[in-house]
């Protein structure tokens, strides 16, 4: 059998997350709306908690591209002191982060969801954990297997961009 070039990890050097808009730009487009839905539209969580959830959840799937990106997006909304959250979360966080692992897992309970819901959340705030958890899982996929790595001087422009929404041109 013959080898054929590859040439999927130099696109996705060159142009980043736009790779896959120049490979399938409906999709890409599609993804960007649900994006922009699950992290913009109306929530019970602010867009920094939910980029917040979103660069742990990155960093869970091993995910570097968007773990990083979205740790950029979160500084871009809420300044220098968010960077440090992912690794050390604030108490506010901690019950977020900890059910986002249960989702990620695949091992979500009922308890673990009333455990949820006895700190004083509501099924809104467990929804939409669920959407982002979701969302991450889709994209940390497809940006590894489209092997694209961050590069902050090629994505650190478009990831501040992100703090006022995921629809964009390109």
């Amino acid at each position: 059998m013959e080898l054929k070039e590859v040439t999927l990890f130099e696109t996705a050097a060159k142009f980043g997350i736009f790779s896959i808009a120049r490979r399938k730009p409906t999709v890409f487009d599609a993804f960007l709306n649900l994006a922009h839905e699950v992290m913009h539209s109306e929530s019970a969580f602010t867009p920094l908690t939910r980029e917040l959830l979103g660069a742990y959840v990155s960093k869970q799937f091993g995910c570097s591209f968007c773990h990083l990106g979205h740790l950029e997006t979160a500084y871009a909304i809420g300044g220098e002191e968010v960077r440090s959250l992912v690794d050390h979360p604030s108490e506010e966080l901690k019950p977020i982060f900890a059910l986002a692992d249960k989702i990620v897992a695949n091992a979500v309970t009922e308890e673990n969801i009333l455990s949820f819901l006895n700190l004083g959340y509501t099924e809104k705030h467990y929804e939409d954990v669920v959407f982002v958890c979701a969302l991450f899982g889709f994209a940390n996929r497809m940006v590894t297997g489209f092997g694209i790595e961050y590069d902050a001087k090629r994505d650190e422009a478009s990831s501040r961009f992100l703090a006022q929404g995921y629809r964009m041109n390109h």
